[in-house]
């Protein structure tokens, strides 16, 4: 009985997660699967997937947003080492729908591999 309440509090801790501190709660999932799934590289693997994810679901391409922007910032004179440090993180962040997809996306993951 005691493991279903852990069980069922961490569900209730992924659900509430909300959309301000969400890179911070959704790197913490992520760490979470990766370490029900074995640790070690698998950390990008889900990360990945879950850009993958985002991607169907949204309708978007992350990686073609990442080249815009960094073609912009160059456009710009921004430095190279400013442009090579963006991530598709930085470009979820610029879009309020791609927040709220991509934290859903990654509760999701979170309850189907079993890291709640």
């Amino acid at each position: 009985m005691e493991a279903v309440n852990n069980r069922v509090y961490s569900i209730r801790e992924v659900v509430a997660l909300n959309t301000t501190s969400w890179r911070e709660d959704t790197r913490n999932l992520i760490n979470k699967i990766a370490q029900e799934l074995g640790g070690g590289q698998t950390f990008q693997q889900v990360r990945a997937e879950s850009y993958e994810f985002l991607e169907k679901r949204m309708g978007v391409s992350l990686k073609q947003r990442l080249t815009n922007k960094r073609r912009r910032m160059a456009d710009e004179d921004i430095c190279k080492s400013k442009r090579d440090k963006l991530s598709q993180v930085d470009i979820i962040a610029e879009d309020k729908k791609l927040i709220e997809g991509h934290t859903a996306i990654v509760k999701e993951m979170a309850i189907r591999y079993g890291a709640v």
